[in-house]
């Protein structure tokens, strides 16, 4: 099994872990002095929309977020390495293909991290920026550091975006060539519409039908319907 230090740097997860704590470690220091009213949703300007009452999930729910989000990525990541073929392709070329799908794929998760670790950061101190008036002068930094993160996330999720759709083309090109003339009537995953093989650690079969033996897709799920009811959470208590 493929070690996690061959596929990201020890640099980049503690830029990650930083800046996925460090703001709520520092809302955790200034919660006793926050207003009883503070920021819950901004407008693209920058000017609060909605306020509300100082709260555990009103303060935290940003950092919160943060951290879903991570969790969500880096299980997919997990799964994504997990589900790399372990056998040697015939084809070299067909290999190296899969191999370069396989790194792209595990990039646009890495870019997406650093996205979501900039930008929530940026907006989970703006409760204190905008709440605490001697640190006001402090919103403009966080709110250009939101738009640019957010400008360069979206680029770089483009890019990688076209890189893994022109491989996946070039990929099925080649795959229809290296079948050729050896015809396959049966698909080398399991039938059936369930699938569930605690044994298997992919996520998914060759059909996409998801692996339910899988402990890391359950986690996964849980991970995704914590996320709208964070993000949600001041129109759901209201």
């Amino acid at each position: 099994m493929d070690r996690l230090r061959n596929y990201t740097s020890f640099s980049f997860e503690v830029f990650i872990v930083v800046f996925s704590v460090l703001p709520l470690a520092i809302l955790i220091y200034f919660y006793p002095v926050l207003p009883e009213r503070v920021p819950e949703y901004l407008h693209l300007n920058g000017e609060v929309s909605v306020w509300g009452r100082k709260g555990f999930f009103s303060v935290f729910r940003l950092p919160l977020m943060a951290l879903d989000l991570q969790i969500l990525c880096w299980i997919t990541q997990y799964g994504i390495r997990q589900s790399r073929p372990g056998a040697r392709e015939a084809d070299e070329r067909l290999a190296a293909l899969r191999e370069q799908s396989f790194r792209t794929s595990l990039h646009l998760f890495d870019l997406l991290r650093a996205f979501v670790a900039i930008k929530l950061a940026a907006s989970s101190l703006e409760i204190i920026f905008y709440s605490v008036e001697r640190f006001h002068f402090l919103t403009t930094f966080t709110r250009v550091s939101s738009w640019v993160a957010s400008i360069l996330g979206v680029g770089g999720a483009l890019y990688y975006s076209y890189q893994l759709l022109r491989l996946n083309r070039e990929l099925n090109r080649e795959s229809a060539v290296a079948k050729g003339a050896k015809k396959t009537t049966q698909s080398d995953s399991p039938s059936g519409f369930f699938y569930y093989n605690p044994a298997d650690s992919s996520w998914f079969t060759n059909n996409y039908r998801p692996n339910l033996g899988n402990k890391w897709l359950y986690i996964f799920m849980a991970c995704l319907l914590c996320l709208p009811a964070l993000m949600f959470w001041p129109m759901l208590s209201s």
